[in-house]
């Protein structure tokens, strides 16, 4: 982390990461708080959710090969610019009291179609400054700015929302997204000015688009490893999403807990994010696909210590194994899928892995809401743990195409499309 961090590029990404992450803790508690304080319902609450992901699903393809030709520096600026605007737009319908559920779906719809063009560019931007040869170590950076704001956000966000209202504390999200735009502004990447080759006449251009965005699909089902890598995304990105809300249903509505308990329940998973960031580096001699299935099934193992208690701190330990394994998981995927992917695919291998992954996050948080209102938020709970343990146990079988963490190497073009 210190060697990374004295790159002068790196250090404004991972601030600008970490206010983003910050802002987003923010809102994951207070969003749905709004909503079911305004309908009373788990289901709608997640179907207002759903509409932040619907952005993904329709234009993650056409975004990601759009951006390879942009200035990726100025995209993700502008994107962050635009995304507050669209939280101060919500806190000032809030404040005076002209907002409804559709409003707030239509805005959390822009807000999605804004985010996801920030992180595709954002991420692309990671193997060309930090190097190859430090993408383990630059997603164990990106993973600390996730821990940090982890830890501090959703209980900061808790006492915010108790104590000054939803508006405020919207306005101060809108200034931490600002402030990551501001940030993403002082980056200069030597690879802005890359081209890919173009047609000769639009109908040419209309065609070679089409074709290299469907490359980035064709990429992740042409290699068994991308294959593994993308299966467990799905697993982690629909866990994520469906134990967050699962439990803020479940600790309001079943615990009756306050916002601010809720948000210091929040926090304790990134407690067990640090904890998985100094841990993590003991692993990259490991094989990285019997190392994510161990991951997993400490994760859901977590979960199922949630299941078995009421009693809070039992709780918290829980949630802090939890997020430990599964951060863990995320900075090995994350490491590998880049890793073996060579830098002329990885924006349009990367929307290609949105509209995938804005797929399985939909259904997750679907499904955090009607299961509680159908059944329980323990069964939720249960649900999630299976989630995570029984593909582990399936996965584990397909070891031998994994490599240890340290040698993952692009698989070569010819092998790929």
């Amino acid at each position: 982390m210190k060697t990374l961090l004295i790159n002068r590029n790196f250090k404004y990404m991972w601030k600008s990461q970490f206010l983003s992450i910050l802002n987003e803790r923010f809102r994951e508690l207070v969003i749905p708080l709004i909503v079911l304080g305004l309908t009373s319902s788990p289901l709608v609450t997640a179907l207002v959710a759903l509409s932040q992901q619907a952005g993904t699903i329709l234009f993650a393809i056409p975004i990601g090969t759009w951006v390879e030709n942009k200035h990726k520096v100025r995209v993700a600026a502008t994107c962050h610019f635009l995304y507050g605007v669209s939280i101060f737009t919500l806190a000032f319908l809030l404040a005076t009291k002209n907002v409804n559920a559709v409003m707030i779906a239509f805005l959390l719809f822009v807000m999605g179609i804004l985010a996801l063009i920030s992180r595709t560019a954002f991420t692309s931007m990671i193997p060309g400054i930090a190097g190859r040869e430090n993408l383990l170590k630059a997603h164990t950076n990106m993973e600390a700015a996730d821990a940090i704001a982890t830890v501090i956000g959703p209980a900061l966000g808790g006492i915010l929302l108790a104590k000054t209202g939803s508006v405020w504390t919207l306005l101060i999200c809108a200034v931490l997204s600002l402030s990551s735009a501001w940030l993403i502004a002082f980056i200069h990447h030597e690879k802005n000015d890359t081209k890919v080759e173009r047609g000769d006449s639009p109908k040419n251009n209309r065609n070679a688009f089409l074709g290299r965005a469907l490359d980035g699909m064709k990429i992740l089902i042409n290699n068994p490893q991308q294959l593994i890598s993308i299966a467990v995304m799905c697993i982690l990105g629909f866990t994520t999403i469906f134990i967050t809300l699962t439990i803020i249903f479940y600790a309001q509505m079943t615990l009756a807990l306050s916002e601010g308990l809720i948000g210091f329940l929040l926090s304790s998973a990134g407690v067990g994010n640090i904890a998985g960031i100094i841990l993590i580096n003991k692993f990259k001699n490991k094989n990285w696909v019997t190392l994510t299935c161990f991951l997993m099934i400490i994760s859901g193992t977590g979960i199922l210590m949630m299941t078995v208690t009421n009693t809070f701190i039992m709780m918290c330990l829980g949630m802090a194994i939890f997020d430990c394994a599964l951060s863990m998981a995320f900075i090995v995927q994350g490491a590998v899928h880049q890793g073996i992917t060579p830098d002329e695919f990885l924006t349009r291998v990367r929307s290609s892995t949105y509209v995938i992954g804005g797929l399985v996050s939909m259904l997750g948080t679907f499904l955090a809401g009607a299961i509680p209102e159908l059944f329980t938020g323990k069964t939720a709970l249960i649900i999630g743990a299976l989630i995570l343990l029984i593909p582990a146990f399936i996965i584990l079988r397909f070891g031998k195409y994994g490599v240890k963490l340290s040698k993952v190497e692009p698989i070569p073009k010819n092998k790929i499309v």
